[in-house]
């Protein structure tokens, strides 16, 4: 008997033959000393040869690229620990049309726009939802135009993961997976032996679409890659995408290489042209940018790879693409790798690599100013410890620290440890200043204060209740920060006009017995109209009811039932004097709750985007888009998406 199995994968690389670069459990040993920090990165190389190239996995990775310890040591040492420092642009890629207000993706570069599942040119929508990319009349001539007018239906055992919009509103780029279906086949049962499945690498897609005609999409453009989209951004006319393949060293000892395809054309990547670091990793992965102008079909593509561990986050500014990597080193210590990757108007240029300890919490972790590159980062270890009686243990320890890189990324300032033993929530950097947010039990917002790049340092904190994950500038002195307390969202205001003194002058919790909003970790739903003072977020509430069981000898046999479910957007005017005054609720779900403590709700119509032209607020969902009136939130339109 054989047995056969199907399985598929998508969204990001399977991690099979390489394993996850974070090991499950907690680094052990105490650091070392900390040398000055004055250690020159690693410059990047490239192969002279395919056998160079496998020859060099060959002999630091074991067979399918299975992680094996650094046999070398990294550029930087870690850090000596001594407890708490502290004594305990628009933001919207905005429209150049000006005839008309509408929002725009909420981005955290100015000028470099990010990939997501709704755009618009503020008279038509570009939305995603059941896999599919529907273009909608917005109806802002009129009200009885707004409705589906085409769609861009997927292939098959493909995913659509965001799309971008051309400055001119008549090019659409869609960019997603494909799938893969893997088999392994088993012995039969009695046997007990499986044979090794083979992973296929996956399928990355940008297809480029001319809207000109919003009523018949056409596609002008197909640029296909091996590998998974792990993520993209767009600076003027240009698209650069990042994609990471798995490096599979196979049986015979030949490795696999990145493949574009373009139309009927297919272009190997030469080892020659693959950039690395010449000491030994934990594990490897190919990390491809590839760049396309969305405006000019005829203008080539260009590319760069890296090879290393994979990289999971990007930052990106409007002059360098800068690729995150984390892996550990030989001591098991949480260390990431930062590749600098040049880019301008187009073209791509690998430059320089660098490393720190610890791990980013996000992209909004990091950022580049004045020629300096900033990142944030957490870092897990083992720290000894004594009992009273004197025999060691290990405990948990966790320390958050800032770096500052110059253009080779060397370590030429750093702030470690500003907070141990708390977890990094939140972080903003705005000019030559970064604020953080950590959290164990209560809130302490941090003001970094890096006008001196060498140097930086705690210029204040504050300890509230509750945490912020996100933080956004309304001004140049004030930060909304949306979050939790307890288990019900929070919303604040944080004044730091006095960088020694931030304070927090504003709050509004929503109230229920869970309450929670997308906007905490997905920056894109969140949507604030500086124009008007107005805030837009998800929302969702439950309200629970304690029951007793039918044991009174018990007190601890109770269960809970949901007697209320609400999701929607909540609107806000904010006001750094006043604080933030709630408006309006909006909602799509239509029949909430039943009788008799049961409800029953149509996830389809939970609201994951909102977007607004001149007065009217359109709410997305993967069922609907509907429009209402800002001015009194009455309901206008209903479009209704397959």
């Amino acid at each position: 008997m054989i047995l056969v199995a199907m399985i598929y994968s998508f969204g990001a690389a399977p991690q099979i033959l390489n394993q996850d670069p974070m090991p499950s459990a907690m680094p052990s040993g105490t650091p070392p000393e900390m040398p000055p920090v004055n250690a020159q990165a690693s410059p990047l190389q490239t192969f002279t040869s395919y056998q160079e190239l496998t020859t060099f996995l060959t002999g630091t990775t074991s067979p399918n690229n299975t992680p094996s310890p650094i046999a070398t040591p990294m550029p930087t040492q870690a850090p000596t620990l001594s407890g708490d420092v502290a004594a305990e642009g628009s933001y919207w890629s905005r429209p150049t049309n000006q005839e008309k207000s509408y929002s725009t993706t909420n981005i955290q570069v100015a000028g470099v726009d990010e990939a997501d599942t709704v755009k618009t040119d503020g008279t038509y929508l570009y939305v995603i939802a059941n896999n599919t990319v529907y273009v909608l009349d917005a109806g802002t001539t009129n009200i009885d135009n707004a409705k589906v007018i085409a769609k861009i239906e997927n292939r098959n055992n493909t995913y659509i993961s965001g799309i971008y919009l051309s400055q001119n509103g008549n090019k659409l780029a869609v960019i997603g997976n494909e799938y893969r279906y893997h088999l392994f086949v088993a012995e039969p049962v009695d046997a007990s032996i499986i044979k090794a499945p083979y992973y296929g690498s996956g399928l990355t897609f940008v297809e480029v679409y001319d809207v000109s005609n919003k009523a018949s999409p056409v596609l002008s453009r197909n640029l296909t890659m091996s590998g998974y989209y792990a993520n993209s951004r767009m600076i003027d006319d240009y698209i650069y995408t990042v994609i990471t393949e798995t490096v599979q060293v196979k049986d015979d000892g030949s490795v696999n290489l990145p493949t574009i395809f373009e139309n009927s054309g297919v272009v190997n990547i030469d080892a020659k042209d693959i950039f690395y670091i010449p000491r030994p990793d934990s594990y490897y992965t190919y990390t491809t940018i590839i760049s396309l102008n969305i405006m000019d079909d005829s203008q080539a593509f260009t590319n760069t790879t890296i090879m290393a561990s994979s990289a999971n986050e990007i930052y990106v500014s409007a002059e360098n693409i800068y690729l995150i990597s984390p892996t550990w080193d030989s001591e098991s210590q949480y260390i990431t790798n930062i590749y600098r990757v040049s880019i301008n108007q187009g073209s791509l240029s690998a430059q320089a690599e660098g490393t720190v300890w610890g791990t980013p919490i996000n992209s909004y972790a990091m950022d580049e100013y004045n020629g300096y590159f900033r990142i944030a980062t957490t870092k897990w270890f083992m720290d000894n410890a004594t009992t009273r009686d004197g025999a060691e243990f290990k405990i948990s320890r966790q320390m958050n620290s800032l770096y500052v890189l110059n253009s080779n990324l060397d370590i030429v300032g750093k702030l470690e440890g500003f907070k141990m033993d708390e977890n990094l929530y939140a972080v903003r950097f705005l000019g030559d200043k970064c604020y953080a947010v950590t959290f164990k039990i209560i809130d302490p917002f941090y003001v970094i204060d890096l006008s001196n790049p060498t140097a930086p340092k705690v210029a204040g904190e504050l300890k509230i209740p509750g945490y912020s994950s996100y933080l956004y500038p309304i001004d140049n002195t004030h930060l909304i920060g949306i979050g939790k307390e307890n288990s019900t969202l929070k919303l604040s205001i944080f004044d730091v006009s006095n960088i020694n003194a931030p304070a927090e002058t504003a709050r509004y919790i929503v109230e229920g017995s869970y309450t929670d909003s997308s906007a905490t970790y997905e920056p894109h739903a969140f949507l604030y109209n500086p124009e008007t003072q107005q805030l837009v977020i998800p929302v969702s509430l439950n309200n629970y009811q304690v029951f007793p069981l039918d044991n009174p000898e018990n007190s601890r046999d109770i269960t809970t039932t949901s007697t209320s479910y609400w999701q929607g957007v909540y609107i806000f005017k904010v006001d750094t004097s006043t604080g933030f005054t709630l408006q309006g609720k909006i909602t799509q779900i239509d029949n909430v709750q039943k009788p008799e403590n049961e409800y029953w709700v149509n996830y389809n119509l939970e609201i994951s985007r909102s977007l607004y032209i001149d007065n009217t607020l359109y709410t997305i969902s993967n069922s609907r888009v509907q429009l209402n009136s800002l001015n009194d939130f009455s309901l206008l339109a209903k479009i209704n998406l397959d």
